[in-house]
């Protein structure tokens, strides 16, 4: 996503980083792009990452390339020809052809990983979460809300940030997290209407973090725009 500057955005850029810096931790790696936009818009930079994590097989992973949308391509045909594209690459162990929207391949897909699961001992107890690894949560769910609610570039310039974490006596959570906008107008974007929208993503971020977490959470998301630094 890009800045009218023509850079992308600080919040993606950082989530790039996090991506590229873990992508070898896993012992699975799925490439998952738009082959509709591929076949009307072919985006060089999306060709070389696909060729770049394709390029040589890792010992330690499996790569599976998976082009997704396909239910929105007319002639089906033209599904082989990018099949053909890639075909090469050795770093690929599989390809697959879905529909997120419609479910088609999903199926095939979910019976491939499922195929891949190793049984052995979990690395820590798996019902206990660290209060690091449940703050991290907390703010991946409220961004999702946002994104479902928050559309175009709006999301991409907000910044958001975890305010403050407690545990309360009665074992329920009270966490506070805050949107900053860099204008008043994308403030009124994300509060909404009366609050309507906001409202909203807050709702639906703490029925799914309650879910979670297995207690009760009082979550309060706050909207303000960035203070303009002085010169």
């Amino acid at each position: 996503m890009l800045g009218h500057h023509g850079f992308p955005h600080r919040d993606v850029t950082v989530r790039v980083e996090s991506a590229w810096s873990s992508v070898n931790l896993y012992d699975l790696l799925i490439v998952m792009f738009d082959v509709n936009r591929h076949l009307k818009m072919p985006d060089s930079r999306v060709i070389k990452l696909i060729k770049r994590l394709g390029a040589e097989v890792n010992p330690n992973q499996k790569r599976i390339l998976c082009m997704n949308k396909v239910d929105l391509v007319d002639d089906k045909k033209d599904l082989l020809k990018v099949a053909k594209q890639f075909e090469d690459l050795p770093g690929f162990e599989r390809y697959f052809m879905v529909s997120g929207l419609k479910g088609k391949g999903v199926k095939d897909l979910v019976q491939y990983l499922m195929d891949q699961a190793v049984r052995k001992p979990w690395d820590e107890e798996p019902a206990t979460m660290t209060e690091e690894v449940m703050k991290t949560i907390s703010l991946e769910v409220v961004r999702e809300k946002m994104l479902d609610h928050i559309h175009q570039e709006i999301p991409y310039v907000i910044e958001h940030r975890l305010m403050d974490w407690k545990e309360l006596k009665d074992g329920s959570l009270r966490v506070e997290q805050h949107f900053i906008a860099p204008k008043q107008s994308q403030r009124q974007i994300l509060v909404g209407k009366n609050g309507s929208k906001i409202g909203r993503i807050g709702i639906e971020a703490n029925e799914e973090l309650r879910s979670i977490f297995k207690r009760d959470v009082h979550l309060m998301l706050q909207v303000r725009v960035a203070k303009k630094r002085s010169s």
